[in-house]
């Protein structure tokens, strides 16, 4: 007679049971996220940054309330990248996901690389036993980009930009090493549209620095998408020279612009990481030597680019950036390697940190670890008492400042850096007359000062007379 009692009994335990699970689990996970986000960011817990950052959904331009809706939406944004990038193991299934992803992707290509090689072959083998005596002569007016054939693939698109895999064909590989590069994901009318608004600001900007007496002084960040070459390795996309090259010569009122020299394949191995869209040591030095030299023309005082001793390369470190992070992409790396320079004052620590944990091994051992932004110090300022060259220096920068920032405040007597960023309001000519700026430089990636792609980057945010 208890029997219907005994099943009605049981089913609300289980009932009850279920319920207390499921809320159980949805507890933890509402306070694991935001738990180990403090962990991460304070230092104590390391997690696994494979740079998968949400933006806000809209942007609003206009209206009464534009500042406080895109505020909401930049909160709806950070919930996003929280409950999504610190659930418990995300970042190792993604990977290991992704990673499956490419590498099966990457050898079906290089199967099919290798049987249209083969078939080939005896085409090659004529071309070779030519004998038309003008060939040789040919071939050695010929660019290592015309000489070398390459293999592309395409790894993943973020609706940013789309990540490409990239090897010389067998017989180069000791010429040039393969490398992860990218193209922008934007329709050439986005890209136009949003490079009028930034040459309008720059302009703005310039204008405003010359009204306060300073000098004004512009450098990018070139990418290879915007060298001509880059068609010949992608040839299914577009090369942005020709956006870069009008932007440059649309830009008014400076005493000097440059860029970071990428306009050989060469150049961009030597200066750019293999999987990183960040300059090298090498490409830091040469962006550095590039800025003194072209403010030294109109301020000799600073003087000459401080004399670089060597490259430190720290063997155990394997270089995975930023390309490798977001496509989860592990194959190819390189050596972690960085300047070996004497800086004023000999203060070493201008430059990094964490240089002890780099010396004796104890470094963020993590198969993606951002090596270039652990490195490399963030800071809002760098003060050099002795130099007396009566220089004050305003950088307005991003992430490709940090690998450089530190050597060129060695020839100026204060820096000081702004990073738009931020989002922080800056009134740039009350700036300049309350700390004696003389010189302001631009110093920004170029597919963030000349399309402002991430949006996170408002010139509006420097406001001017």
């Amino acid at each position: 007679m208890d029997l219907p009692n005994n099943k009605n009994a049981n089913k609300n335990f289980r009932n009850r049971l279920y319920i207390i699970i499921t809320c159980t689990i949805f507890l933890f996970l509402f306070l694991w996220c935001p738990l180990t986000y403090i962990l991460d960011k304070t230092g104590v817990l390391k997690s696994e940054d494979i740079k998968n950052y949400k933006i806000p959904d809209k942007i609003y331009t206009s209206g009464a309330f534009a500042g406080v809706l895109n505020k909401i939406e930049e909160g709806k944004a950070e919930l996003d990248n929280l409950y999504t990038n610190y659930l418990p193991m995300y970042g190792g299934i993604v990977t290991f996901l992704k990673t499956a992803d490419s590498d099966m992707s990457y050898a079906f290509t290089d199967l099919l690389e290798n049987i249209s090689k083969n078939s080939s072959s005896a085409d090659s083998i004529n071309l070779l036993n030519s004998d038309n005596p003008n060939d040789n002569n040919e071939n050695e007016e010929l660019s290592i980009i015309d000489e070398i054939e390459f293999s592309t693939m395409m790894v993943i698109n973020d609706g940013l930009h789309k990540y490409y895999a990239i090897s010389p064909s067998d017989s180069n590989e000791d010429r040039i090493e393969s490398f992860i590069d990218t193209a922008l994901s934007f329709p050439e009318e986005t890209l136009r549209a949003n490079m009028e608004k930034q040459i309008e600001h720059i302009n703005r900007i310039s204008a405003a620095t010359v009204k306060s007496n300073a000098n004004f002084y512009l450098y990018i960040g070139k990418r290879m998408q915007d060298a001509e070459y880059f068609t010949k390795i992608i040839p299914n996309e577009i090369s942005t020279a020709s956006y870069f090259n009008e932007f440059m010569d649309r830009i008014e009122n400076t005493k000097g612009k440059s860029a970071l020299d990428v306009d050989t394949l060469e150049k961009r191995m030597e200066n750019i990481f293999r999987t990183d869209h960040h300059w090298s040591a090498l490409g830091a030095y040469s962006g550095y030597c590039d800025i003194i030299d072209m403010i030294s023309k109109v301020s000799p005082e600073i003087g000459a680019p401080v004399k670089l001793n060597g490259l430190i390369s720290y063997d155990g470190v394997q270089m995975r950036g930023s390309a490798s992070r977001i496509s989860s992409f592990q194959r190819f790396y390189e050596t972690f390697t960085v300047m070996d320079i004497d800086l004023p004052e000999n203060n070493k620590y201008n430059i990094s940190d964490v240089i002890g944990e780099y010396e004796n091994g104890t470094f963020n051992k993590s198969r993606f670890a951002d090596h270039y932004e652990i490195y490399y110090k963030r800071r809002n300022k760098y003060t050099y008492e002795t130099n007396n060259t009566g220089r004050k220096l305003l950088i307005i920068g991003d992430s490709f400042t940090w690998g450089s920032a530190w050597l060129i405040a060695a020839n100026f007597d204060e820096t000081y850096l702004y990073y738009p960023w931020d989002r922080k309001k800056i009134y740039l000519n009350e700036y300049i007359a309350e700390n004696g700026i003389t010189d302001v430089l631009c110093m920004l990636f170029s597919d963030r000062i000349l399309f402002n792609i991430y949006d996170d980057c408002p010139l509006k945010n420097i406001l001017t007379d």
